[in-house]
């Protein structure tokens, strides 16, 4: 099928997913701007919060729930912009054959805005990927990440196209990719191999470079 555009999520996409070493290392870092030394648990909490968590952790130490989660947004992108940097985290061999596929692309991700921008700097991917964008660092821009349909029909509209087809390779992906009106590929990458699915996506694949005979 023709599509008009081809939008990707990023992480366990185009580039391995982030170690979860990474994020405590920003995570701990963002506390340390507060003079916070947090147990383990908090850490292990703070990777993967959510708004209501945000919140009561910002309580316990008095901090405004939006200048807590700001700090933490900005410590995180940095400490994914040095495992960029030193190879920690690195693009999948089969971004390269997306050079292939004609329609306008972009990359959608629930990762911070900060961090996309610094994969699209440092592996000279804007040209590939003319938009690209992550979460807000603030709470509302944290409420609005996928499964929620926010960020692709804002895509969909600065590229000026109705409808494409997004890739993914988790279930937000795909209920987002449906509440947008998109189709939606599965990549089912390694790390995805026993993965269940609460939807059914409109393909599922392997690699990217099966999107050069689905998206003609």
């Amino acid at each position: 099928m023709c599509y008009d555009s081809i939008v990707f999520d990023n992480d366990g996409v185009l580039t391995y997913p982030t170690p979860q070493a990474v994020l405590q290392q920003g995570v701990k870092g963002a506390f340390s701007r507060f003079d916070i030394t947090p147990d383990d648990d908090l850490v292990t909490k703070m990777v993967d919060a959510d708004v209501t968590q945000i919140q009561q952790v910002a309580r316990r130490y008095n901090i405004a729930p939006s200048v807590l989660w700001e700090q933490r947004e900005k410590s995180v992108a940095a400490a994914q912009r040095r495992a960029l940097e030193d190879g920690t985290k690195t693009l999948y061999e089969d971004v390269s054959t997306l050079e292939s596929l004609h329609a306008p692309m972009g990359i959608v991700s629930n990762n911070q805005h900060e961090t996309v921008l610094s994969i699209v700097e440092l592996f000279e991917l804007r040209e590939l990927f003319p938009y690209a964008t992550g979460r807000e660092p603030t709470l509302d821009g944290f409420q609005r990440r996928k499964p929620n349909p926010d960020y692709l029909t804002d895509a969909l509209d600065s590229i000026g196209v109705s409808s494409g087809l997004y890739v993914g390779d988790s279930n937000v992906d795909i209920l987002a990719a449906n509440r947008a009106g998109m189709d939606v590929a599965f990549i089912r990458r390694p790390h995805r191999t026993a993965y269940e699915l609460v939807a059914e996506p409109t393909y599922e694949i392997n690699s990217l470079e099966e999107l050069a005979s689905i998206a003609v």
